[in-house]
């Protein structure tokens, strides 16, 4: 049996002044270098699609579509949470979600076919995706035996900890190397919780 499933490709999350504080592209190598052209316009193309997606944030029309997609959202019984569908470019599905302190959170996916051994592929949760990646921000920014300066969130936003943490929601998303859904979708990590640092 065959079934749809998305792979997240990149994530984004960017501050309230539009400043970006984290991008990371998941479906390349580790180490790219830079005599690797075609994993480098890659990444630079996860870049663009998340300024891309900024530009559709400040928008006047933002709200609007918003409020429409989460009509339809209903109407169709989809549960995207409060990630709302930006836009669809070069076969990357971006949505994003701006949470009331203004950071956007920005994650470009794609839609593949795997083969289900089977497995009913559970509904993937972009709300419980959503929450935790913020989770996952909250835990490194508000941390109080941290000393973060309010213009240095970037930098501990670079962090092997955050980046691991992200990684592994990544990860249990795609599921395993070459396939996606079942073990992406909601609760994949102890019902929700956050990825132990």
């Amino acid at each position: 049996m065959r079934s749809r499933a998305c792979r997240i490709c990149f994530v984004s999350l960017v501050s309230r002044d539009d400043s970006p504080l984290y991008i990371q592209a998941f479906d390349l190598p580790k180490n790219v270098t830079g005599e690797d052209t075609v994993n480098a316009n890659r990444f630079l193309k996860y870049n663009f699609l998340s300024h891309m997606a900024l530009d559709i944030f400040a928008s006047p029309m933002s709200l609007s579509l918003h409020e429409q997609q989460s009509q339809e959202q209903r109407s169709a019984e989809l549960d995207l949470g409060g990630a709302t569908l930006l836009f669809v470019q070069d076969d990357v599905t971006v949505y994003g979600n701006e949470t009331s302190t203004g950071l956007k959170i920005i994650v470009g996916t794609t839609t593949e076919t795997v083969e289900d051994e089977g497995e009913t592929v559970k509904k993937q949760s972009f709300s419980d995706l959503f929450s935790r990646i913020l989770r996952c921000y909250l835990r490194i920014v508000c941390n109080p035996f941290s000393c973060i300066d309010q213009n240095d969130a970037a930098s501990v936003l670079q962090g092997p900890k955050f980046d691991n943490s992200i990684r592994e929601i990544v990860e249990q998303w795609n599921g395993p190397a070459g396939t996606a859904g079942a073990a992406g979708a909601a609760g994949a990590v102890g019902d929700g919780e956050v990825p132990k640092d």
